[in-house]
């Protein structure tokens, strides 16, 4: 979090909105029933804290049962990371219907704000859809930031423009930001977890197992996280390997 501390480019974190989001209870319906809560506040707090139990972080607490070589589950090509989660050759068209949701929701209550209040919102259309978190990559700090939860402050700004109450524009976005987490749990996560396990039962690693403590004889670790949250730079990498595909498809349309 040290680097959503530091204001760069466009990307301010609205910390008042961020915990508004963790905080948010999503109304139950048909499609978000009371015991789907409970998962979902898990996975978003974990998401959050980058504390979900992809891979990488597996291999630290775990070495035992998931050795340095092991590579996504899905792909079977990269080694699974948060920004892989996200860009995983398996998951890219999910995610780009996912993101391009998040940006269409967020457009459509612009344009409802400008419609009340006579202005015409397509400066404010195009601020938004300038904003570096689009540009999904592992060298771009702000698209992490977005992906955990922590939420720009020109979300609000743009809606505070238009005469919306600031707190009636934070539950607007609140609300997209949750649907947003919740098909990224369903259509990205879930899949991915059923991947994994169907790799986990061919190699018998039991849920016994995962739960039994580490063995204490075993030596120290030397392994080296593959990725933890990016240092501020811009060099990209071969793990970078199209990063920008999302957002240029978002713009350009898929092929």
């Amino acid at each position: 979090f040290t680097f959503c501390l530091t204001d760069r480019d466009d990307y301010i974190v609205d910390w008042d909105l961020t915990w508004f989001t963790l905080n948010y209870s999503p109304p139950h319906d048909a499609s978000f029933l009371a015991r789907h809560a409970s998962r979902h506040y898990t996975f978003k707090y974990k998401l959050f804290l980058d504390d979900l139990p992809l891979l990488e972080k597996l291999k630290i607490t775990r070495p035992d049962l998931y050795i340095d070589l092991l590579t996504c589950r899905s792909c079977c090509n990269r080694k699974e990371d948060l920004m892989h989660l996200i860009l995983c050759s398996k998951r890219r068209y999910t995610m780009h219907q996912i993101l391009q949701s998040y940006q269409n929701h967020l457009f459509s209550k612009l344009r409802e704000a400008g419609d009340l209040a006579d202005v015409d919102p397509t400066p404010m259309i195009w601020k938004l859809s300038s904003l570096s978190c689009w540009s999904i990559s592992s060298s771009n700090w702000s698209s992490y930031a977005f992906i955990q939860g922590c939420l720009p402050k020109l979300f609000i700004d743009l809606f505070v423009e238009l005469s919306i109450p600031r707190q009636s524009a934070m539950k607007v976005v609140v609300a997209i930001h949750n649907n947003f987490v919740q098909k990224l749990r369903r259509r990205i996560w879930n899949l991915r977890t059923y991947d994994k396990s169907r790799w986990e039962d061919a190699m018998h690693i039991t849920l016994k197992l995962k739960i039994t403590p580490r063995p204490s004889n075993l030596p120290a670790s030397t392994y080296v996280p593959f990725s933890s949250l990016p240092p501020p730079t811009y060099f990209v990498n071969s793990h970078d390997f199209e990063t920008d595909w999302i957002k240029n498809s978002m713009i350009q349309g898929l092929p």
